[in-house]
C-alpha cells in the first residue's frame, strides 16, 4: 500500500516538471560566414536588407536569415544557434560566440544562415520569439502546409 500511495505522490510530480521542460528542436543549423565586413556600424552595406523566412518544410519549420549584420568576432569564433519549444512559444536565438567573450570593432555580413525545427503540431498556433543581433517583434502563425511568412528587416541601428 505504501508503495502505491509513493508512486501516486510521485507522478503529479513528474508530470509537472515535464509542463515547464523546454526542448532543443533546431536541427542542420549551417551559414555562409562572413561575406563582407564593415569597419563600424555606422560604416555597414544597407544596399542588401536582411529577410527573415519561415517556411513549412516536409513537416517542419525551415527557418532563413539572409543577409544578417553580426559582430565580425565571427571569424575567430563562431554562430550559435540555440532553439526551444515552451508550449506554443518558439524561442529562436542566433548570437555570435568567441571563447573569451569578448567582441571586435566591426560588423560582418552573413550572406544566409539556416536551420530546421523539428517535432511542431499541424494545425497548432505558434508563437515566433526570434533574436539575432537584436530581439525582433514576436510573430504568430498557425504551423500548416503551405505556411509561408517573409519579414524584410528594418534598419536595426536608425540613425547609427
Amino acid at each position: 500500500m505504501k508503495k502505491v500511495l509513493s508512486i501516486l505522490l510521485v507522478l503529479p510530480l513528474i508530470a509537472g516538471c515535464t509542463k515547464y521542460n523546454t526542448t532543443l528542436r533546431s536541427e542542420d543549423f549551417t551559414h555562409t560566414g562572413c561575406a563582407s565586413a564593415a569597419g563600424t556600424r555606422a560604416g555597414s552595406d544597407d544596399s542588401e536588407k536582411s529577410l527573415l523566412i519561415l517556411k513549412y518544410e516536409d513537416g517542419n519549420l525551415r527557418v532563413t536569415r539572409t543577409n544578417a549584420m553580426l559582430n565580425c568576432v565571427i571569424t575567430i569564433g563562431e554562430i550559435i544557434c540555440e532553439t526551444s519549444v515552451e508550449g506554443n512559444t518558439i524561442h529562436y536565438k542566433v548570437y555570435e560566440y568567441q571563447e573569451d567573450g569578448l567582441s571586435a570593432n566591426c560588423m560582418c555580413r552573413v550572406a544566409e544562415m539556416t536551420s530546421v525545427v523539428k517535432g511542431l503540431v499541424e494545425g497548432k498556433e505558434y508563437t515566433f520569439d526570434y533574436y539575432c543581433s537584436h530581439e525582433y517583434e514576436p510573430l504568430t502563425f498557425v504551423f500548416k502546409k503551405g505556411f509561408v511568412h517573409i519579414e524584410r528587416e528594418e534598419d536595426p541601428w536608425p540613425g547609427s
